[in-house]
């Protein structure tokens, strides 16, 4: 999910996005593609999601939560428990953000978790998370800022409480996508790096795969940005090289 700090900005642009095509397109040109990345991505994982509500997956998940708003707009969530993982800091900001907002959700629950400090495993379980039903998990906008061993590690933490029927739907970046944009990588990590958020992670779709498989998941689907724009119809101004990848235990 976006930092705080971004998902605030984009916030405040949008209003202004709104005003005229001319001034629209201006502002998600200027992003350098994030606008319409953001949109089209967030596409694709409600799409699964959704997918995952029509089998009735009971419990969703979602892992760095920021300012995700999808307990609050997804009204398949009904009937559902979502819990909202992440940083204690993060969370309190979030708190007053929605404070008066009723959730879609049936339960949802704040799961706060010093990643320095706790084990993920435990905290879920701790806030009332059950292990022997299906969970929808999403993981988006933050392996490419981790080590490969820290995924690795994520990875199977929730292969470990995922019962049968589970999902996972989770984001990566690439360099290995075919778009021109793939050979800015360059200057892209150094970017990151001086805004304080290095690219540690970015791999290919045969790795992340290989990933998915070590760690206990089978992969199911993995698209990007192009198969977004085919099946949403949006999103003609560059885009991220990021992935959508979708598993199942």
């Amino acid at each position: 999910m976006l930092h705080p700090g971004l998902g605030g900005l984009l916030d405040g642009l949008a209003p202004l996005a709104r005003r005229t095509r001319a001034v629209s397109w201006s502002l998600r040109a200027a992003s350098l593609g994030l606008v319409d990345h953001v949109a089209l991505r967030t596409a694709a994982i409600d799409a699964a999601l959704r997918d995952a509500c029509a089998r009735d997956v009971p419990q969703i998940v979602l892992l760095g939560a920021g300012l995700d708003a999808r307990a609050w707009r997804v009204p398949e969530l009904a009937g559902r428990t979502v819990f909202e993982v992440d940083h204690p800091a993060t969370q309190r900001l979030k708190r007053r953000r929605v404070a008066g907002l009723t959730p879609c959700a049936a339960d949802l629950r704040f799961v706060s978790v010093d990643f320095t400090r706790e084990d993920l495993a435990a905290r879920l379980g701790e806030e009332g998370h059950d292990a022997s039903r299906p969970t929808f998990w999403i993981w988006e906008g933050v392996t490419m800022y981790l080590p490969v061993e820290a995924s690795r590690a994520t990875l199977t933490a929730l292969a470990g409480r995922s019962a049968p029927g589970s999902a996972l739907a989770v984001t990566y970046a690439t360099t290995d996508d075919g778009l021109w944009f793939a050979r800015l990588s360059g200057p892209v990590r150094l970017a990151f790096r001086v805004l304080g958020e290095p690219l540690r992670g970015m791999t290919s779709p045969a790795d992340f795969a290989a990933l998915l498989e070590s760690t206990g998941w089978t992969l199911r689907d993995d698209t990007g940005p192009p198969d977004w724009r085919r099946r949403f119809g949006y999103g003609a101004v560059l885009t991220i090289v990021e992935r959508l990848a979708v598993a199942a235990i």
